[in-house]
């Protein structure tokens, strides 16, 4: 069958037709269309897409994906919330290796515990499209400054910091209020100004006591790149990425707190900003922060 993709503003999830796939997102463009996190609105991209929906729990979707006999020609993977994200891509990737692939978590609204999808699910929802030929290209604003190596509470917890192997370990927000001033931000930018792993991977930052916590997982080498991008230079080019026609935008909604006017996407496309996003690194989809993906035909 054919799904309408539709992104909408948390609490305003359309009424289920059965042919709709999407998700909840943190503001929505369209050409002519911006709208703020708060105003009640959705939008459909104009084309229709082929093929087959797999939605649920984490372990049903994966049950089911691997007795499916359709040849998928790429996917879109919508999560209902940031968590177990990494776990299912890796059982994700055994099954669809080189997969073209864009998606990320579904924004949520004061209250909520987790993103709205459509077709409503626990964990995620899968689309997987029947034909054509799709390329999913990744966009990092960010510039790699220097190295960091850390240690963790947790997959998602940076208790401390240090430069080289001769230097003291510090408090890890400790270092990140450093570098923010350093560099000239102000103590609630935890946008322009981030870490990242070695891969060009970014992970959002926020402050938990003397720890940060991040948005996606840390990776597993104990290694990290300072990252920082001038505020002037987000607008232009996310709007640049944007611009293609036909193409299926997932930015992040940290990104969007940096842009300073309404984004104007290209013919026939649509973008959201999410709670995370799948983006392609090393051919693989990851789950990352203050980037963005967007999946478009070749």
């Amino acid at each position: 069958m054919t799904w309408k993709f539709s992104f909408w503003t948390p609490g305003n999830c359309p009424e289920a037709d059965g042919a709709t796939f999407g998700c909840a997102s943190h503001g929505l463009a369209a050409p002519g269309i911006w709208r703020d996190p708060l105003f009640s609105s959705s939008v459909s991209a104009p084309a229709r897409f082929p093929g087959e929906v797999v939605a649920g729990r984490y372990a049903d979707v994966l049950a089911r994906l691997g007795q499916i006999t359709l040849v998928p020609h790429a996917a879109i993977i919508l999560f209902s919330r940031g968590t177990g994200v990494e776990q299912f891509l890796e059982q994700w990737q055994k099954l669809f290796p080189q997969l073209p692939v864009a998606g990320g978590a579904a924004a949520r609204g004061a209250g909520q515990e987790r993103g709205e999808l459509l077709p409503a699910a626990e964990d995620v929802a899968v689309l997987l499209l029947a034909d054509g030929s799709w390329r999913a290209e990744t966009l990092n604003i960010h510039d790699d400054g220097p190295s960091w190596a850390f240690q963790a509470a947790g997959p998602r917890t940076i208790t401390r910091l240090r430069q080289s192997s001769d230097d003291a370990w510090q408090p890890a927000a400790a270092v990140f209020r450093t570098c923010q001033a350093e560099s000239g931000r102000g103590n609630a930018d935890c946008e322009s100004i981030t870490f990242s792993d070695l891969n060009g991977r970014n992970l959002h930052c926020s402050f938990a006591g003397e720890s940060l916590q991040t948005g996606a997982d840390l990776p597993a080498d104990g290694q990290l790149r300072l990252c920082t991008v001038p505020r002037t230079l987000v607008p232009e080019k996310f709007r640049q990425f944007c611009g293609e026609p036909n193409a299926v935008v997932f930015g992040c909604a940290g990104l969007r707190s940096l842009l300073d006017a309404p984004l104007e996407p290209g013919p026939g496309s649509v973008a959201g900003f999410m709670f995370g996003e799948l983006v392609t690194l090393a051919g693989q989809p990851q789950f990352g922060n203050l980037m963005a993906v967007r999946l478009l035909p070749k």
